[in-house]
């Protein structure tokens, strides 16, 4: 993270996230540690309380956008009525309950 955010002052670390705050104007950020399997987000946070609130709603944001609904399919998780992902058989939240983030 480092490399990221030269000069961020780390504030706090939770759950494969760390709370850096910018030296220049005081703006706080949840940026995700490193891992190449996976999209890291930097998302601005108002407060530093409760910063490493659940974030869930924002990455299957990312997965609809980076991937597309289709609008023919349905998600073959049983009893699902919604619409699969491009590029997979199930919809949003079946297909982040997979562990997929991309």
């Amino acid at each position: 993270m480092p490399k990221l955010f030269p000069g961020f002052r780390l504030v706090d670390t939770a759950h494969w996230r760390a709370l850096v705050r910018c030296p220049m104007c005081g703006q706080l950020w949840a940026v995700d540690e490193w891992d190449k399997y996976q999209i890291q987000f930097a998302v601005k946070v108002e407060d530093a309380k409760g910063w490493n609130a659940s974030d869930e709603a924002l990455r299957k944001e990312y997965l609809v956008q980076s991937r597309g609904e289709n609008a023919t399919a349905k998600c073959m998780w049983n009893g699902c009525e919604k619409n699969q992902l491009n590029g997979s058989a199930y919809c949003v939240d079946h297909l982040y309950a997979t562990g997929a983030r991309t």
